[in-house]
């Protein structure tokens, strides 16, 4: 699932990471709202339309609708987490995400922009699947913008990481660069096989 299509040439891709499943748990928790806001919107529909035409509809019908929005909704968020990715290549950082059903933030940041990188705040389901935010402030000496991607496991290392490429950018050393293994310490140099 390493989608290479992005690459401008010449650039290498360093890491590819997906949110954690932390993030998928908070979006399916949030899916619950949205499948009701949906679920409500058909109901009253079909009670309109039944009211209309004078048929008497059982009160199941109204539960399935609900349960047909959720099972909708839980689709839509779980391919929409699926196609979540934080990138980092040797020209820039990509971040894709999405925080809601119709809402897409896709940040890219060159390395000549950017200025330095935080964990962010945890929430519960981060505790529970050992991940963090990781934010980005980037822009001009003057001005800046903070971008963040929601949950990333080993997101302090990442962290470090980040401020690695950016020096070795900075550097002209970026052929000196190995990408980022998403383990924990001390597996990081194990052959997988």
């Amino acid at each position: 699932m390493d989608d290479r299509r992005f690459l401008h040439e010449g650039e290498t891709l360093l890491c590819t990471i997906r949110p954690s499943a932390g993030n998928l748990c908070l979006s399916l928790l949030q899916g619950v709202f949205d499948a009701l806001i949906g679920g409500i919107g058909l109901s009253v529909i079909l009670f309109v339309i039944a009211a209309m035409n004078g048929w008497n509809v059982a009160l199941w019908v109204y539960g399935l609708l609900l349960l047909i929005a959720y099972v909708i909704v839980l689709i839509l968020r779980i391919r929409l987490w699926r196609h979540s990715s934080f990138r980092v290549t040797t020209e820039r950082i990509l971040m894709t995400s999405y925080p809601g059903l119709f809402l897409k933030r896709s940040p890219t940041i060159k390395w000549n922009q950017y200025q330095e990188s935080h964990v962010g705040r945890r929430n519960a389901f981060d505790l529970l699947f050992a991940s963090r935010p990781l934010c980005i402030r980037h822009g001009t000496p003057d001005a800046h913008v903070e971008a963040c991607f929601p949950s990333l496991r080993y997101a302090s290392d990442l962290k470090h990481y980040l401020d690695k490429v950016d020096s070795a950018v900075r550097k002209k050393e970026v052929a000196t660069l190995r990408p980022f293994i998403a383990k924990p310490r001390g597996r990081r140099d194990e052959v997988p096989g």
